[in-house]
């Protein structure tokens, strides 16, 4: 890391890493994983019950959830069928 970035793109720069990651994730988790386990990682974001969870209060963590439980469902509904 020989360039010095500001803030703003170390912050970019890490959310593309982490982007990176989650997809070699959800690929390794397509192949070893059975359609119930997948089920139930999906089921276990949607159970979260926003109203009482401390999640619910920050609506950045909130709409990581979401994003979380789109990724997945995209990911392995479009495999499945």
């Amino acid at each position: 890391m020989s360039q010095s970035l500001t803030q703003d793109q170390e912050i970019e720069s890490d959310l593309v890493a982490c982007q990176l990651v989650i997809k070699q994730i959800l690929d390794v988790i397509d192949i070893i994983a059975s359609p119930e386990v997948r089920d139930k990682m999906s089921h276990q974001l949607k159970s979260i019950d926003f109203s009482t969870h401390p999640a619910g209060a920050d609506p950045v963590t909130r709409r990581a959830i979401e994003k979380a439980i789109s990724l997945i469902d995209l990911k392995f509904t479009r495999h499945d069928s």
